[in-house]
C-alpha cells in the first residue's frame, strides 16, 4: 500500500502468471485493478512471493522464490513500473523488507519446509544489503543452516515509532 497521503493505490503480484498489479481508486472512489508489468520472465515461473514498497512510493521491490531474484521496480509512474535492478539473493529466496529510510533491504529464504528446495539448493539465511537507490551491496548475512536457526520466514520491523510519528503530524479533526 503506498504510504504517501495523496496516493491511493497499491500493488501486488499474481504467482503463478508472474504479473504486477496496481490496485488504485478512481475519481469516481470505486477501485479497479490493473496488470502493469511482467515480473521477469513468466514462461519461466519465478514465483513471485513478496513485495515491498519504499516508504517514498518509488521503488517496489519483488522477490521471486524459483529464480532466487530481487526486482526492484522503479514506480514513480505506478501505471508504468520499470525493472531498475535485478540481481540473484540466493538459490531461493521468500522475503523482503526494508527499512523505513529505505536505505536498508532485507531477505529471507525459506518459503514453507515442504516447499522450500532440497540439497545445495536447501538455502536458509537472512541477507542485509545497503539500498542507495541505484544498486544493491551487501552488508551481513546468517547462515542459518551453518547456525542451526531452524528456517527464516517472517521479518517484523519496529513500526510503532513510524506510526506514531505520522499520528503526532496529523491534523486533529
Amino acid at each position: 500500500m503506498a504510504l504517501q497521503p495523496d496516493h491511493n493505490y497499491a500493488f501486488t503480484a499474481s504467482a503463478l502468471t508472474s504479473k504486477l498489479w496496481l490496485i488504485e481508486e478512481g475519481k469516481d472512489k470505486q477501485f479497479t485493478a490493473t496488470a502493469v508489468a511482467d515480473i521477469g520472465d513468466p514462461t519461466k515461473t519465478p514465483l513471485p512471493v513478496d513485495i515491498s514498497l519504499s516508504a517514498d512510493d518509488r521503488f517496489l521491490f519483488v522477490a521471486t522464490f524459483m529464480d532466487g531474484k530481487v526486482r526492484v521496480f522503479d514506480v514513480s509512474d505506478p501505471h508504468k513500473p520499470k525493472v531498475v535492478h535485478e540481481e540473484v539473493i540466493g538459490r531461493q529466496v521468500n522475503m523482503v523488507s526494508q527499512t523505513w529510510g529505505g536505505e536498508r533491504v532485507y531477505f529471507t529464504s525459506s518459503l514453507l519446509a515442504n516447499w522450500d528446495k532440497a540439497g545445495a539448493d536447501n538455502e536458509q539465511f537472512l541477507k542485509v544489503y545497503r539500498w542507495d537507490g541505484k544498486k544493491l551491496t551487501p552488508t551481513f548475512a546468517i547462515d542459518f543452516n551453518a547456525e542451526k536457526l531452524g528456517r527464516p520466514h517472517h521479518m517484523h520491523f519496529g513500526q510503532k515509532s513510524f506510526y506514531a510519528n505520522r499520528l503526532e503530524a496529523a491534523p486533529a479533526s
